[in-house]
């Protein structure tokens, strides 16, 4: 069994952090471009209750982006 040196090691470890930050990077482009979705609901949602779920629905907004 061939013993892996430590910079075989890190050179595994950074490509293992390249490919889950692309993932990262793919996944909240996903949830941003729902955003506008979102916003037109909360607006919906706000008129329809006069106002009482708008800062709810803002906090929601916000923890999206």
């Amino acid at each position: 069994m061939p013993e892996r040196s430590a910079d075989q090691i890190r050179m595994e470890l950074a490509d293992e952090r390249r490919r889950l930050d692309d993932d990262l990077d793919a996944l909240q482009a996903e949830v941003r471009s729902l955003v506008p979705y979102v916003v037109a609901g909360v607006v919906a949602v706000a008129l329809l209750t006069g106002g009482k779920g708008l800062r709810t629905g803002i906090r929601l907004i916000w923890r999206l982006l």
